[in-house]
């Protein structure tokens, strides 16, 4: 019989354990730190208290993650109202302005129509650490040191134009990273872009 054969049965006949419940109270079993024999139950307890620190830490990142996506929501509506407030005309320029004010981002560029001077052009929006080949020439081109980049590609009324988004800090714009806040950001500068063309 293997330990998988008992917890099995055990799961199966609940009122095994009611039925012997006296002879549970004098199972002893190692701490699972000083190895000192305790209780079933208080081993049972130190498993729930376990369980309960774990289900607090993973709340505690969800409050986080969510106080973050909640100051992300504000910087952006930040975003669109300085693009409405600007003329039409310089709604694209307002639009560059507040990713750098707004979201605090140091490298902001759009490159020109059909721009071939560009680091590799991707097809969907996306971001990553710079990768080494091309971290002299982009950190030359931005005028700064460039770690980590964001970039949305656009396809325009004119032609195909890149935005990047970059920043000295590795892990300011991280691979795994989700791309809703970049495709938003994209769709407007499309609008934008296609209204001024």
């Amino acid at each position: 019989m293997t330990p998988e054969d008992v917890l099995r049965y055990l799961r199966e006949h609940p009122e095994f354990l009611e039925a012997h419940a006296g002879s549970l109270a004098e199972l002893h079993i190692p701490h699972p730190e000083n190895g000192r024999a305790i209780s079933i139950h208080e081993r049972q307890l130190l498993s729930l208290r376990e369980r309960c620190r774990e289900l607090e830490e993973r709340l505690t990142q969800w409050v986080l993650t969510g106080r973050a996506n909640d100051d992300r929501s504000d910087r952006m509506h930040r975003l669109m109202l300085r693009v409405l407030q600007a003329p039409s005309a310089s709604r694209v320029g307002a639009l560059l302005d507040g990713l750098r004010i707004d979201l605090e981002i140091p490298w902001v560029y759009l490159s020109a129509d059909n721009d071939d001077e560009l680091p590799d052009a991707r097809d969907a929006p996306g971001c990553g650490p710079v990768p080494e080949d091309d971290a002299a020439r982009l950190s030359e081109h931005a005028g700064q040191n460039i770690a980590s980049l964001a970039w949305i590609p656009l396809q325009t009324n004119a032609g195909y134009r890149l935005l990047l988004l970059g920043s000295s800090d590795p892990s300011r714009f991280p691979a795994d990273a989700g791309t809703q806040y970049l495709e938003r950001v994209g769709s407007l500068l499309k609008v934008l872009l296609d209204g001024d063309g």
